[in-house]
């Protein structure tokens, strides 16, 4: 087995969530971290099984089902990791990683579909993991899956170890317009010659129009992101720490179908979760239903927006 799963693939302990600081601060860890935590629940309305993302539409899938996009994302993000095209070695399992997991919703999808692959997954929301292990063994595929509870940015896994590793909707979370600690800790657990595959919103400029600009900084504030990436500085970033073959593909007309599915749904949610709470819920869960509306409204400023993935090859040596 690799180095980088432990054999008995235990869960390391919770450590505490701190409290975030509020009155128009820069959005913090710790900020990010509470969030996910008060919503932890939430983001099954979405999905029963945790598919914290955008789903991938094709000719074939019913748009109505959004369940069957989003997990058809996954399998495209698996697919972008060209696995399978990697020497077969008797003597090596194929280990991915999931970095900013949610609830590892992406890796127990691969790792169903392929008996011979391995996933660890990254998140610093004690919760997610636990979440995650309920549905794993659920899933029966808890003796392939790890959850560690890490900074995806300093994950103190060992490096060049990983066949193949993504993120969906989570190197967002990451600091800066390049998101470069991110990648940097992409570049060291990959091995030479794999792929990396991300999956997200994009800025594509530095400087977005008044209305793109403000609607941005809504959406980021209430889903506890510091800033979206500037597309250009990814991808600076991405060669500047060793990746190649770079590839940037729209997916902007993909996950429209499972976009127009939020205000039906947010709208529906929300007047149950109010009359269940009385009118009072707690300040991220008010902030996560505004953002899901920001989300749709955002994906209307095209000259300032995309949704892509963006793959990439670390480079031998």
């Amino acid at each position: 087995m690799p180095s980088v799963f432990q054999p008995d693939f235990r869960l390391p302990q919770a450590t505490p969530v701190h409290e975030p600081g509020h009155g128009g601060a820069a959005v913090t860890p710790q900020d990010t971290q509470h969030y996910f935590t008060e919503v932890a629940a939430d983001y099954s309305a979405w999905s029963p099984s945790y598919n914290m993302h955008f789903g991938y539409w094709r000719l074939g899938l019913n748009p109505l089902r959004r369940e069957g996009m989003l997990v058809e994302m996954n399998r495209v993000i698996g697919r972008a990791l060209q696995l399978n095209s990697a020497p077969a070695d008797a003597t090596q399992r194929c280990c991915v990683l999931d970095l900013g997991c949610g609830a590892g919703a992406t890796a127990r999808t691969l790792v169903g579909d392929d008996p011979s692959l391995y996933a660890i997954t990254v998140t610093n929301v004690a919760v997610q993991n636990r979440i995650a292990a309920k549905l794993d063994a659920a899933a029966g595929v808890a003796d392939r899956m790890a959850h560690i509870e890490a900074d995806y940015t300093r994950t103190g896994l060992p490096a060049a170890q990983a066949d193949g590793a993504w993120a969906v909707e989570s190197a967002c979370y990451a600091g800066g317009t390049d998101k470069a600690d991110f990648i940097r800790e992409a570049a060291r657990l990959l091995k030479p010659g794999a792929r990396l595959a991300v999956v997200d919103g994009f800025l594509l400029r530095r400087t977005p129009g008044r209305m793109a600009g403000r609607l941005h900084r809504l959406w980021a504030d209430s889903w506890a992101v510091p800033t979206l990436a500037v597309r250009d500085d990814f991808i600076a970033a991405l060669r500047a720490h060793g990746f190649e073959d770079i590839e940037v593909r729209s997916l902007r007309w993909r996950v429209a179908p499972s976009a127009l599915h939020i205000p039906v749904l947010a709208t529906r949610f929300t007047l149950a979760e109010l009359w269940k709470a009385r009118g009072k819920l707690g300040p991220w869960r008010r902030k996560h239903i505004v953002a899901s509306y920001c989300a749709l409204a955002l994906g209307m400023f095209w000259r300032d927006f995309d949704y892509c993935m963006v793959t990439a090859t670390r480079r031998a040596g």
